[in-house]
């Protein structure tokens, strides 16, 4: 395990909830048999439901563990992580969830740029420039790939009509213009394929020398989104008593409550089928076709150059252009939101968690956390040394990942109660573990009453509670008495002996990691589960009454049951 010894996991009954596979268990094992009803910590079932009690949540109207399976997420608002500013949820979507402020990380080591001026200003009122952006950790800045900004605000808005190596994008508005201009001479007929793709002498899809540039990332993305946008808007019937009411671009329009509105004789009209959306067939409509001669050039230019100049994976997927290849065509990308988000039971959508709206605060206004509401389990081993107030060189500390075989050793079972009422705890424990290795446990005081968390002034003032004498190391333990307690806690012993190392246990080898003989990883592993059941009156709240005092006095209790399963790991058993 990951968590040194020893630990103790919350069982959330989650992971068994399924109606259908309980009751065909039901119909197949008797109501009456308690091994069927045991926890088996080993199952696979039951890596998806151990959790340490921190991890854990509590609903009270459900009065259940939840944990991070059994909850349901809501997003209450957006932020950016760099600038700590709110972003609305209505343009969330649009902007691509990032920050469409002066926020950017670098596209190098992914840290926070900075808007920094390459020349200072003169005079007092001179407002310097030009601006870059520049990576404080590896200092790779905008310089690189030749793009500066006029002004340091705005930098989302300069930057879209920059592109690498200082030319100007055309904007959406112009690629839109030219496109239509391109449509309009095809149309004609006067110009031929190749040149209504190249474009006219001043159209901004051509370079400085004047030669046709090939279409960007964001043209061909611009033109497939038009294809599609009047591709949809031919599909959409124009006549709202059509006998198919498809419409791609909005499913409740008009047209289709007009349609269900419609008269009896057009409702049995023979309905037909809506002709098929075509897919792009040109350059103008964002069809992008293969260039053998940028491969070669991409070839030729890692022969000059060598793999230092080209990008790795992290760094090509963290880029809006997936199809860049060389550190020359790298960008500054945005910062990416965050979200503030709350928590509900799956089960009645009662709010387990939510945190403060204001950005910068780290409270919560609800948190029910399962440790406020679940007493704590902790396991010990009760040596000579944990008892003995000076401990020296003859009393070593206890070796958790040593138990042998068939020797009883006592552990020390501690529960404390976060409760402000008195429970009464009930433990039960099968008579040997499940798995290959069936270890023997024996709780020598099964029930036991847990003080209520009060303050720690009634305990010092309090005379109920007789503090228990300590007992030494070697002394006998009784059965039905607890070992110790306190204000809200109590300790009881838990006896173990430990089972003997099968070949069919599949010990593991500390070498290489293997398992021998050929059973299940970790059957060295001395889990043990253990049932808790908790007893106790809680006062009852107005809104659990329902009708407040008309059902009930004022401060009226009512008892309540909660039980769980827990799994305690006690150590490693050493084949001897």
């Amino acid at each position: 395990m990951a968590q040194p010894f020893p630990y103790t996991y919350y069982a959330c009954d989650c992971f068994d909830s399924n109606t259908a596979a309980s009751a065909s268990r039901a119909a197949q094992t008797p109501a009456d048999d308690e091994d069927a009803r045991t926890f088996d910590p080993r199952s696979p079932r039951s890596n998806y439901a151990l959790y340490p009690l921190e991890h854990l949540l509590y609903c009270e109207d459900c009065q259940q563990i939840r944990c991070p399976r059994c909850v349901i997420e809501e997003t209450l608002n957006w932020y950016c992580p760099s600038c700590l500013f709110e972003v609305p949820s209505s343009v969330v979507k649009s902007d691509g969830n990032r920050c469409t402020r002066n926020c950017y990380n670098c596209p190098v080591c992914t840290s926070p740029m900075t808007v920094s001026s390459l020349e200072k200003p003169t005079e007092p009122s001179a407002t310097g420039g030009p601006y870059i952006l520049a990576c404080p950790y590896c200092h790779w800045s905008t310089v690189e790939i030749g793009i500066e900004f006029e002004k340091h605000t705005g930098i989302t808005n300069q930057l879209s009509r920059i592109a690498n190596g200082g030319k100007t994008l055309p904007t959406q508005k112009e690629r839109d213009k030219e496109r239509e201009r391109r449509k309009e001479a095809e149309a004609r007929g006067g110009i031929g394929g190749r040149d209504i793709l190249s474009g006219s002498e001043d159209s901004p899809t051509r370079d400085g020398e004047g030669n046709a540039a090939p279409p960007g990332h964001d043209d061909i993305f611009s033109n497939l989104s038009a294809f599609y946008k009047a591709q949809m808007q031919a599909q959409t019937p124009s006549n709202p008593f059509s006998p198919h009411d498809l419409n791609f671009s909005s499913p409740s329009t008009y047209s289709r409550i007009m349609n269900l509105y419609s008269s009896t004789a057009s409702k049995k009209q023979k309905r037909e089928k809506p002709a098929l959306m075509r897919e792009a067939a040109s350059a103008l409509e964002g069809l992008a076709l293969h260039d053998p001669a940028s491969d070669i050039a991409a070839i030729e230019r890692i022969k000059k150059e060598g793999w230092a100049s080209t990008l790795s994976p992290a760094r090509k997927l963290a880029q809006l252009n997936p199809h860049v290849r060389f550190d020359s065509e790298l960008r500054p990308t945005a910062s990416l939101l965050c979200t503030k988000r709350g928590k509900r039971c799956r089960s009645c959508r009662h709010i387990l968690s939510k945190p403060e709206s204001k950005i910068t605060s780290t409270r919560y206004k609800i948190k029910l956390l399962a440790l406020n509401h679940i007493p704590r389990l902790s396991l010990r081993a009760l040596s000579p040394a944990t008892t003995t107030t000076t401990p020296g060189p003859s009393h070593p500390p206890f070796n958790y990942n040593a138990l042998r075989p068939g020797i009883p050793i006592h552990f020390l079972l501690h529960l404390s109660n976060p409760l402000f009422d008195p429970i009464r705890v009930t433990l039960a424990t099968p008579s040997t573990t499940p798995g290959a290795i069936a270890s023997r446990i024996t709780i020598l005081c099964p029930q036991f009453d847990v003080g209520a968390n009060t303050d720690v002034w009634d305990d010092a003032l309090s005379s109920s509670l007789s503090p228990i004498a300590k007992r030494s190391g070697d002394a006998q333990f009784e059965a039905g008495k607890i070992y110790d307690r306190g204000r809200n806690w109590t300790a009881v012993v838990l006896e173990v002996v430990p089972g003997f190392v099968t070949p069919l246990g599949g010990k593991r080898d500390e070498a290489d990691g293997d398992v021998k003989g050929g059973g299940e990883v970790d059957a060295d592993l001395l889990e043990i589960p253990v049932f808790v059941r908790i007893e106790f009156e809680a006062d009852v709240s107005v809104e659990e009454r329902g009708l407040g005092d008309s059902r009930g006095s004022k401060g009226e209790k009512e008892r309540r049951e909660e039980a769980f399963w827990t799994v305690l790991g006690a150590g490693r058993i050493v084949d001897v």
